[in-house]
């Protein structure tokens, strides 16, 4: 054999070793089930039952020129105006997940959750809602339930789904949140917000993260920069 191929079939201790020490630790996460984070800590419980948001902070109404899928629903619908809200959770739902999660919903739809809330407690959502004949997002918060649901990957929610999760908060005794808190959200959150497309709302939504949920301000940094072109 030429003695050129015959070095380069030669094993090589250093290269195998590595390959074996990759094998095990891919190992090791997939057998690491679905209640273990990468630190191989548990992660709470998920509530089996719905419950309700601490509060509202932030609301403002927007509407986009150029509508976008809601990939957070299984009918990907189209979204072209809603809602910007800032929650305050309880902390149980701002550990970070890569496995089923407690699903955000918001009357009768699922909300986009923009952070976990870790740290701060405080989740900034996307809420989508069709216009109404005044022009604005027609989703009533004072009479609205906001609540975590049982864990699901949002993308397999569908119609009936919505429905028999609001039929679970209602059963469990969960009512819409305080008049005078939804008036402050509003005025904290201003006049309707219009806005070009998606990645506008997406940048909206980072600076939120960054006023209300500082501790994961490298999310909202993601989502601040430029587009390269």
């Amino acid at each position: 054999m030429n003695e050129r191929f015959a070095v380069m079939l030669k094993p090589n201790k250093t290269i195998l070793g590595a390959c074996a020490l990759l094998g095990l630790t891919l190992l090791g996460l997939g057998a690491m089930g679905p209640w273990q984070d990468l630190n191989n800590e548990p992660l709470p419980e998920q509530p089996s039952v719905a419950l309700g948001v601490q509060g509202l902070l932030f609301a403002r109404p927007f509407v986009l020129e150029k509508s976008y899928r809601h990939n957070w629903r299984l009918e990907r619908p189209q979204v072209k105006s809603g809602l910007l809200l800032v929650l305050e959770v309880d902390e149980v739902f701002s550990v970070p997940r890569n496995t089923l999660e407690s699903v955000l919903y918001i009357g009768d739809e699922v909300a986009e959750r923009l952070n976990w809330g870790t740290g701060s407690g405080r989740v900034v959502a996307i809420c989508p809602a069709a216009l109404g004949a005044d022009g604005l997002p027609a989703l009533d918060l004072l009479s609205a339930l906001m609540w975590y649901g049982s864990p699901e990957l949002p993308e397999r929610v569908d119609a009936a789904r919505v429905q028999s999760e609001l039929a679970a908060a209602s059963a469990a005794g969960l009512v819409p949140l305080a008049s005078e808190q939804i008036q402050i959200a509003r005025e904290a959150g201003g006049a309707l917000l219009q806005l070009a497309d998606r990645t506008a709302l997406e940048r909206e939504a980072a600076r939120l993260v960054l006023r209300f949920a500082s501790p994961e301000r490298d999310l909202a940094e993601g989502f601040l920069t430029p587009l390269v072109r």
